[in-house]
Protein backbone atom coordinates (compact mmCIF):
# COMPACT_ATOMS: atom_id res chain seq x y z
CA UNK A 1 0.00 0.00 0.00
CA UNK A 2 1.43 3.42 -1.08
CA UNK A 3 2.23 5.75 1.79
CA UNK A 4 0.85 9.27 1.87
CA UNK A 5 3.47 11.99 1.68
CA UNK A 6 4.48 13.30 5.08
CA UNK A 7 4.56 16.98 6.06
CA UNK A 8 8.03 17.40 4.65
CA UNK A 9 7.09 15.69 1.39
CA UNK A 10 4.00 17.88 1.06
CA UNK A 11 6.15 20.97 1.57
CA UNK A 12 8.49 19.83 -1.20
CA UNK A 13 5.56 19.28 -3.57
CA UNK A 14 4.17 22.69 -2.67
CA UNK A 15 7.59 24.25 -3.31
CA UNK A 16 7.85 22.60 -6.69
CA UNK A 17 4.35 23.72 -7.57
CA UNK A 18 5.10 27.31 -6.52
CA UNK A 19 8.32 27.30 -8.53
CA UNK A 20 6.48 25.97 -11.59
CA UNK A 21 3.83 28.67 -11.27
CA UNK A 22 6.46 31.39 -10.89
CA UNK A 23 8.48 30.05 -13.83
CA UNK A 24 5.37 29.93 -15.99
CA UNK A 25 4.45 33.46 -14.94
CA UNK A 26 7.92 34.77 -15.76
CA UNK A 27 7.84 33.01 -19.13
CA UNK A 28 4.44 34.46 -20.03
CA UNK A 29 5.37 37.96 -18.85
CA UNK A 30 8.79 38.28 -20.42
CA UNK A 31 8.97 35.72 -23.23
CA UNK A 32 5.44 35.39 -24.61
CA UNK A 33 4.20 38.97 -24.72
CA UNK A 34 2.45 39.07 -21.38
CA UNK A 35 4.11 42.29 -20.32
CA UNK A 36 2.36 44.18 -23.11
CA UNK A 37 -0.65 44.09 -20.77
CA UNK A 38 1.31 46.14 -18.22
CA UNK A 39 2.67 48.84 -20.53
CA UNK A 40 2.47 52.45 -19.38
CA UNK A 41 2.81 55.74 -21.19
CA UNK A 42 6.40 55.89 -19.93
CA UNK A 43 7.49 52.48 -21.24
CA UNK A 44 10.25 52.61 -23.83
CA UNK A 45 8.47 49.82 -25.72
CA UNK A 46 5.18 51.66 -26.11
CA UNK A 47 6.34 53.19 -29.40
CA UNK A 48 6.97 49.69 -30.78
CA UNK A 49 3.54 48.51 -29.67
CA UNK A 50 1.98 51.58 -31.32
CA UNK A 51 3.82 50.77 -34.56
CA UNK A 52 2.52 47.19 -34.49
CA UNK A 53 -1.03 48.32 -33.66
CA UNK A 54 -0.83 50.69 -36.63
CA UNK A 55 0.43 47.80 -38.78
CA UNK A 56 -2.52 45.61 -37.80
CA UNK A 57 -4.95 48.45 -38.48
CA UNK A 58 -3.39 49.39 -41.82
CA UNK A 59 -2.38 46.11 -43.42
CA UNK A 60 -3.15 47.72 -46.77
CA UNK A 61 -0.17 50.09 -46.39
CA UNK A 62 1.96 50.10 -49.54
CA UNK A 63 4.72 52.42 -48.27
CA UNK A 64 6.56 51.88 -44.97
CA UNK A 65 8.60 54.67 -43.41
CA UNK A 66 11.44 53.70 -41.05
CA UNK A 67 13.69 55.81 -38.87
CA UNK A 68 14.12 57.28 -35.43
CA UNK A 69 12.28 60.27 -33.96
CA UNK A 70 13.07 62.29 -37.08
CA UNK A 71 10.88 59.90 -39.08
CA UNK A 72 8.24 59.85 -36.35
CA UNK A 73 8.08 63.67 -36.26
CA UNK A 74 9.01 64.69 -39.80
CA UNK A 75 6.84 62.37 -41.90
CA UNK A 76 3.10 63.04 -41.76
CA UNK A 77 1.38 59.89 -42.96
CA UNK A 78 -2.11 61.38 -42.69
CA UNK A 79 -1.20 64.18 -45.09
CA UNK A 80 0.59 61.76 -47.41
CA UNK A 81 -2.43 59.47 -47.58
CA UNK A 82 -4.90 62.31 -48.08
CA UNK A 83 -3.01 63.39 -51.20
CA UNK A 84 -2.23 59.91 -52.55
CA UNK A 85 -5.38 58.07 -53.67
CA UNK A 86 -4.76 54.35 -53.87
CA UNK A 87 -1.63 54.53 -51.74
CA UNK A 88 -1.24 54.33 -47.98
CA UNK A 89 1.89 55.14 -46.01
CA UNK A 90 2.64 53.66 -42.60
CA UNK A 91 5.03 55.55 -40.32
CA UNK A 92 7.10 53.14 -38.21
CA UNK A 93 9.48 55.78 -36.86
CA UNK A 94 10.56 55.07 -33.26
CA UNK A 95 12.43 57.62 -31.09
CA UNK A 96 16.11 56.76 -30.53
CA UNK A 97 15.82 53.78 -32.88
CA UNK A 98 18.84 52.55 -34.80
CA UNK A 99 19.65 49.93 -37.43
CA UNK A 100 18.73 46.83 -35.44
CA UNK A 101 15.37 48.30 -34.59
CA UNK A 102 14.71 49.32 -38.22
CA UNK A 103 15.31 45.74 -39.40
CA UNK A 104 13.36 44.13 -36.61
CA UNK A 105 10.38 46.46 -36.76
CA UNK A 106 10.01 46.04 -40.51
CA UNK A 107 10.03 42.27 -40.07
CA UNK A 108 7.43 42.49 -37.28
CA UNK A 109 5.21 44.76 -39.37
CA UNK A 110 5.33 42.33 -42.29
CA UNK A 111 4.38 39.51 -39.90
CA UNK A 112 1.35 41.58 -38.91
CA UNK A 113 0.20 41.44 -42.55
CA UNK A 114 1.72 44.55 -44.13
CA UNK A 115 3.06 43.99 -47.65
CA UNK A 116 4.99 47.14 -48.58
CA UNK A 117 5.69 48.05 -52.16
CA UNK A 118 8.28 50.66 -51.17
CA UNK A 119 10.42 51.45 -48.13
CA UNK A 120 11.50 54.94 -47.11
CA UNK A 121 14.39 55.08 -44.64
CA UNK A 122 15.04 58.45 -42.99
CA UNK A 123 18.58 58.66 -41.63
CA UNK A 124 20.46 61.09 -39.39
CA UNK A 125 24.16 62.05 -39.46
CA UNK A 126 24.90 59.92 -36.36
CA UNK A 127 23.98 56.75 -38.26
CA UNK A 128 27.52 55.57 -38.99
CA UNK A 129 29.25 56.91 -35.90
CA UNK A 130 29.60 55.70 -32.33
CA UNK A 131 28.90 57.66 -29.15
CA UNK A 132 30.80 56.85 -25.97
CA UNK A 133 27.80 57.86 -23.86
CA UNK A 134 25.10 55.92 -25.71
CA UNK A 135 24.86 52.28 -26.80
CA UNK A 136 22.54 52.20 -29.81
CA UNK A 137 22.25 48.41 -29.96
CA UNK A 138 21.48 48.02 -26.27
CA UNK A 139 18.86 50.75 -26.54
CA UNK A 140 17.28 48.95 -29.50
CA UNK A 141 17.02 45.74 -27.49
CA UNK A 142 15.40 47.55 -24.56
CA UNK A 143 12.92 49.24 -26.90
CA UNK A 144 12.14 45.99 -28.75
CA UNK A 145 11.89 43.82 -25.64
CA UNK A 146 8.18 43.03 -26.05
CA UNK A 147 8.74 41.40 -29.45
CA UNK A 148 12.17 39.78 -29.11
CA UNK A 149 12.30 36.02 -29.68
CA UNK A 150 14.81 33.24 -30.32
CA UNK A 151 15.49 34.53 -33.85
CA UNK A 152 17.17 37.55 -32.30
CA UNK A 153 19.94 35.29 -30.98
CA UNK A 154 20.86 34.57 -34.60
CA UNK A 155 20.24 38.08 -35.89
CA UNK A 156 22.54 39.64 -33.29
CA UNK A 157 25.57 37.84 -34.73
CA UNK A 158 25.75 40.28 -37.66
CA UNK A 159 25.31 43.31 -35.40
CA UNK A 160 28.13 42.61 -32.95
CA UNK A 161 31.85 43.10 -33.52
CA UNK A 162 33.22 40.03 -31.74
CA UNK A 163 32.31 37.02 -29.63
CA UNK A 164 32.38 38.88 -26.32
CA UNK A 165 30.04 41.53 -27.72
CA UNK A 166 27.69 38.86 -29.03
CA UNK A 167 27.62 37.10 -25.65
CA UNK A 168 26.87 40.39 -23.89
CA UNK A 169 23.93 41.36 -26.09
CA UNK A 170 22.52 37.87 -26.59
CA UNK A 171 22.53 37.35 -22.82
CA UNK A 172 20.16 40.30 -22.53
CA UNK A 173 17.81 38.63 -25.01
CA UNK A 174 18.02 35.28 -23.22
CA UNK A 175 17.63 36.80 -19.74
CA UNK A 176 14.78 39.04 -20.82
CA UNK A 177 13.75 40.46 -17.40
CA UNK A 178 16.95 42.56 -17.29
CA UNK A 179 15.54 44.60 -20.18
CA UNK A 180 12.46 45.40 -18.10
CA UNK A 181 14.26 46.93 -15.13
CA UNK A 182 12.73 50.39 -15.47
CA UNK A 183 9.20 49.04 -15.96
CA UNK A 184 9.52 46.58 -13.06
CA UNK A 185 10.80 49.31 -10.74
CA UNK A 186 7.85 51.51 -11.66
CA UNK A 187 5.40 48.63 -11.28
CA UNK A 188 6.59 47.69 -7.80
CA UNK A 189 6.59 51.35 -6.72
CA UNK A 190 3.04 52.01 -7.97
CA UNK A 191 1.32 48.69 -8.80
CA UNK A 192 -2.25 49.97 -8.61
CA UNK A 193 -1.63 53.05 -10.71
CA UNK A 194 0.41 51.02 -13.19
CA UNK A 195 -2.33 48.43 -13.71
CA UNK A 196 -4.93 51.15 -14.19
CA UNK A 197 -2.77 53.02 -16.68
CA UNK A 198 -1.97 49.80 -18.53
CA UNK A 199 -5.67 49.14 -18.98
CA UNK A 200 -6.11 52.56 -20.57
CA UNK A 201 -3.10 52.06 -22.85
CA UNK A 202 -4.29 48.59 -23.86
CA UNK A 203 -7.75 49.90 -24.68
CA UNK A 204 -6.29 52.74 -26.71
CA UNK A 205 -4.10 50.39 -28.77
CA UNK A 206 -7.05 48.07 -29.35
CA UNK A 207 -9.10 50.99 -30.66
CA UNK A 208 -6.91 51.46 -33.74
CA UNK A 209 -8.81 50.63 -36.90
CA UNK A 210 -8.54 51.10 -40.67
CA UNK A 211 -10.20 54.52 -40.44
CA UNK A 212 -8.14 55.70 -37.47
CA UNK A 213 -5.75 58.59 -38.18
CA UNK A 214 -2.13 57.80 -37.52
CA UNK A 215 -0.50 59.29 -34.42
CA UNK A 216 1.35 62.51 -35.27
CA UNK A 217 2.68 65.61 -33.54
CA UNK A 218 1.44 69.13 -34.23
CA UNK A 219 4.17 71.51 -33.08
CA UNK A 220 4.20 74.97 -34.67
CA UNK A 221 7.22 76.39 -32.80
CA UNK A 222 10.18 77.55 -34.90
CA UNK A 223 13.72 77.10 -33.64
CA UNK A 224 14.48 80.49 -35.21
CA UNK A 225 12.68 82.02 -32.22
CA UNK A 226 15.01 80.32 -29.73
CA UNK A 227 17.89 82.65 -30.55
CA UNK A 228 21.57 81.63 -30.61
CA UNK A 229 21.94 77.99 -29.62
CA UNK A 230 25.03 78.59 -27.51
CA UNK A 231 23.10 81.11 -25.39
CA UNK A 232 20.03 78.98 -24.82
CA UNK A 233 20.51 78.57 -21.08
CA UNK A 234 20.76 82.34 -20.56
CA UNK A 235 17.75 82.90 -22.81
CA UNK A 236 15.69 80.40 -20.81
CA UNK A 237 16.61 82.02 -17.51
CA UNK A 238 15.65 85.44 -18.89
CA UNK A 239 12.27 84.16 -20.12
CA UNK A 240 11.60 82.57 -16.74
CA UNK A 241 12.37 85.81 -14.94
CA UNK A 242 9.94 87.59 -17.25
CA UNK A 243 7.23 85.03 -16.47
CA UNK A 244 7.11 83.68 -20.03
CA UNK A 245 6.83 80.03 -19.04
CA UNK A 246 5.50 78.78 -22.39
CA UNK A 247 8.36 80.39 -24.33
CA UNK A 248 10.89 79.07 -21.81
CA UNK A 249 9.45 75.55 -22.20
CA UNK A 250 9.95 75.69 -25.98
CA UNK A 251 13.56 76.75 -25.54
CA UNK A 252 14.13 74.08 -22.90
CA UNK A 253 13.02 71.45 -25.40
CA UNK A 254 15.49 72.86 -27.94
CA UNK A 255 18.26 72.81 -25.32
CA UNK A 256 17.42 69.22 -24.34
CA UNK A 257 18.00 68.10 -27.92
CA UNK A 258 20.96 70.34 -28.63
CA UNK A 259 23.07 69.63 -25.53
CA UNK A 260 23.68 65.86 -26.05
CA UNK A 261 24.57 66.44 -29.72
CA UNK A 262 26.93 69.38 -29.35
CA UNK A 263 30.66 68.64 -29.38
CA UNK A 264 30.30 64.87 -29.68
CA UNK A 265 33.33 63.08 -31.21
CA UNK A 266 31.83 61.84 -34.47
CA UNK A 267 33.71 59.59 -36.85
CA UNK A 268 32.53 57.21 -39.56
CA UNK A 269 33.00 53.71 -38.18
CA UNK A 270 33.81 50.85 -40.55
CA UNK A 271 31.72 48.27 -38.73
CA UNK A 272 28.70 50.58 -38.51
CA UNK A 273 29.05 51.17 -42.24
CA UNK A 274 29.03 47.41 -42.78
CA UNK A 275 25.87 47.11 -40.65
CA UNK A 276 24.25 49.81 -42.79
CA UNK A 277 25.09 47.95 -45.99
CA UNK A 278 23.75 44.65 -44.62
CA UNK A 279 20.52 46.35 -43.56
CA UNK A 280 19.98 47.84 -47.02
CA UNK A 281 20.72 44.46 -48.61
CA UNK A 282 18.01 42.90 -46.44
CA UNK A 283 15.54 45.56 -47.48
CA UNK A 284 16.50 45.24 -51.15
CA UNK A 285 16.06 41.44 -50.91
CA UNK A 286 12.32 42.07 -50.62
CA UNK A 287 12.52 43.14 -54.29
CA UNK A 288 10.81 46.46 -53.72
CA UNK A 289 12.23 49.99 -54.13
CA UNK A 290 14.11 51.38 -51.14
CA UNK A 291 14.54 55.14 -50.75
CA UNK A 292 16.99 56.72 -48.31
CA UNK A 293 16.40 60.33 -47.24
CA UNK A 294 18.55 62.49 -44.99
CA UNK A 295 16.63 64.04 -42.11
CA UNK A 296 16.88 67.86 -42.13
CA UNK A 297 18.65 69.52 -39.23
CA UNK A 298 19.64 72.98 -37.95
CA UNK A 299 23.29 73.40 -37.04
CA UNK A 300 24.42 76.97 -37.77
CA UNK A 301 27.55 76.71 -35.62
CA UNK A 302 28.55 73.26 -36.92
CA UNK A 303 29.07 72.12 -33.35
CA UNK A 304 26.61 69.23 -33.60
CA UNK A 305 27.82 67.89 -36.95
CA UNK A 306 31.25 69.29 -37.87
CA UNK A 307 31.76 69.98 -41.56
CA UNK A 308 34.43 67.30 -41.98
CA UNK A 309 32.13 64.66 -40.51
CA UNK A 310 29.21 65.82 -42.67
CA UNK A 311 31.31 65.25 -45.78
CA UNK A 312 32.69 61.89 -44.65
CA UNK A 313 29.33 60.42 -43.58
CA UNK A 314 27.63 61.65 -46.77
CA UNK A 315 30.37 60.05 -48.87
CA UNK A 316 30.14 56.76 -46.93
CA UNK A 317 26.35 56.59 -47.27
CA UNK A 318 26.54 57.34 -50.99
CA UNK A 319 29.18 54.66 -51.50
CA UNK A 320 27.09 52.03 -49.72
CA UNK A 321 23.88 52.92 -51.52
CA UNK A 322 25.54 52.85 -54.93
CA UNK A 323 26.76 49.33 -54.14
CA UNK A 324 23.29 47.96 -53.30
CA UNK A 325 20.95 47.58 -56.30
CA UNK A 326 17.39 48.75 -55.77
CA UNK A 327 18.29 51.48 -53.27
CA UNK A 328 17.96 55.17 -54.17
CA UNK A 329 19.43 58.11 -52.25
CA UNK A 330 17.09 61.09 -52.45
CA UNK A 331 18.49 64.62 -52.76
CA UNK A 332 18.59 66.74 -49.60
CA UNK A 333 15.40 68.49 -48.55
CA UNK A 334 16.09 72.24 -48.24
CA UNK A 335 15.08 73.39 -44.76
CA UNK A 336 15.95 76.46 -42.72
CA UNK A 337 15.27 77.12 -39.05
CA UNK A 338 11.71 78.27 -39.75
CA UNK A 339 10.78 74.66 -40.58
CA UNK A 340 12.22 73.03 -37.44
CA UNK A 341 10.99 73.10 -33.85
CA UNK A 342 14.38 72.07 -32.46
CA UNK A 343 17.73 71.30 -34.06
CA UNK A 344 16.74 67.95 -35.59
CA UNK A 345 12.92 67.76 -35.79
CA UNK A 346 10.64 69.53 -38.23
CA UNK A 347 7.66 71.51 -36.99
CA UNK A 348 4.19 71.09 -38.44
CA UNK A 349 4.84 73.32 -41.45
CA UNK A 350 8.20 71.70 -42.13
CA UNK A 351 6.77 68.22 -41.76
CA UNK A 352 4.01 68.94 -44.26
CA UNK A 353 6.55 70.23 -46.78
CA UNK A 354 8.96 67.34 -46.19
CA UNK A 355 6.12 64.83 -46.56
CA UNK A 356 5.05 66.36 -49.86
CA UNK A 357 8.67 66.38 -50.98
CA UNK A 358 8.91 62.64 -50.31
CA UNK A 359 5.49 61.91 -51.79
CA UNK A 360 6.46 63.33 -55.18
CA UNK A 361 9.62 61.20 -55.26
CA UNK A 362 8.30 57.90 -53.96
CA UNK A 363 5.04 57.59 -55.89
Amino acid sequence: MREKPGPRGAAWYAGYALFAVLAAGVAVLFYFGGYTHLLSNESSSLSVEIALAQSRAHRDASIVVLGNSTAAEDFHANSFNAHSPGRRALNLGVPAGHMYLFERLLQASIREGVHPRAIVLIVTPELLSLRPDFDYLQNDLVTLKTILDSSDLIRLASHTRNLSGYIDYSARVALRPVLYRAELRDFFDHPGARLKEAGVVRGWLASFGPSSPMVESDNSFSVCDAGPLRQLQQTIEKLQREGRAADAANDERVLAGYTPRAHQPLKVDAFETTRFRRMLEQFAALRIPVYVADAPYYDPDQDQYPLEYRHSVAAAIQQVIHAVPGVTLLPDFPADCSLLFDTVHLNRNGGEQFTEYLRTRVI
